[in-house]
């Protein structure tokens, strides 16, 4: 019972959510860090620094998948988090996913690691709620064995004033995405062309992981000149739309479910 609870715990201490994460040059690195990094994980590409809090994050892809490790300040492993492929994941999580989650498709599973005896498996689950809405994510969890140890489910709200307001939000925005897709004039431009703020917002606001689709600068008569970037990440079945002015300024954004 102990061991589950510091499983629990530790989702709250690696999670990327109200944690500051800032891009850091490899030269700011402390050369002991990244020499025990490169000794462990040779073939890893995609290699990004970041100051994760006080202590020292590195994202980046083994065989294309995510691998995200931190450390501390005098170069310690504090903890991990490791993308595994699903059809290697242990035989009881896979029954146990084939048994009680059948309505559900599984979009990713990851390893975390809070020092030798803290493992567990998180499986992040996809459940269809029609085309025009964004699937419910369900979170399952299992011991390092395999396991079971509790499923997180999405806050589902049922207010009916609120999904007036929401349908009505999507409708406005809506016309405005119609407004900017009636180009009269398309221009290709590559990504080392963009204005800075542009490439800015995409670091703050998108991981790594997504890579730039299609780049243009479009025009029409009520917004005139503006880039329109299309961002997807691998194995992800949505891509990002946005647009944004010629000066770099975010002007709005569309996602595409596939």
């Amino acid at each position: 019972m102990k061991n589950a609870i510091l499983l629990i715990l530790f989702i709250g201490l690696f999670s990327n959510i109200g944690i500051s994460q800032t891009l850091l040059d490899t030269k700011k690195i402390p050369a002991n860090i990244i020499k025990k990094f490169n000794k462990k994980h040779k073939d890893v590409t995609e290699v990004k620094w970041y100051l994760y809090e006080h202590n020292y994050m590195v994202k980046c892809l083994d065989r294309g998948l995510i691998n995200e490790i931190v450390y501390s300040t005098v170069g310690k492993e504090l903890f991990s988090k490791t993308e595994v492929e699903i059809g290697s994941l242990n035989s009881k999580i896979a029954d146990d996913l084939r048994a009680n989650h059948k309505d559900k498709k599984i979009i990713a599973a990851y390893l975390y690691v809070n020092g030798p005896r803290d493992k567990y498996y998180s499986v992040i689950l996809h459940k269809s709620q029609g085309r025009k809405k964004a699937p419910l994510e369900y979170e399952a969890q299992y011991t390092f064995t395999g396991a079971y140890l509790t499923l997180y489910e999405p806050e589902i709200k049922m207010e009916k004033e609120k999904e007036s307001k929401a349908d009505k939000y999507e409708e406005e925005m809506d016309a405005e995405i119609d407004d900017f897709e009636d180009t009269v004039d398309d221009q290709k431009v590559k990504k080392k062309d963009l204005p800075s703020p542009i490439t800015q917002y995409i670091k703050d606001n998108f991981e790594y992981e997504y890579r730039y689709k299609d780049i243009w600068i479009k025009n029409n008569e009520k917004y005139g000149d503006f880039y329109f970037i299309v961002l997807k990440k691998q194995g992800e079945k949505k891509k990002f739309k946005l647009f944004f002015d010629t000066f770099g300024k975010f002007l709005n954004q569309e996602i595409e479910e596939l």
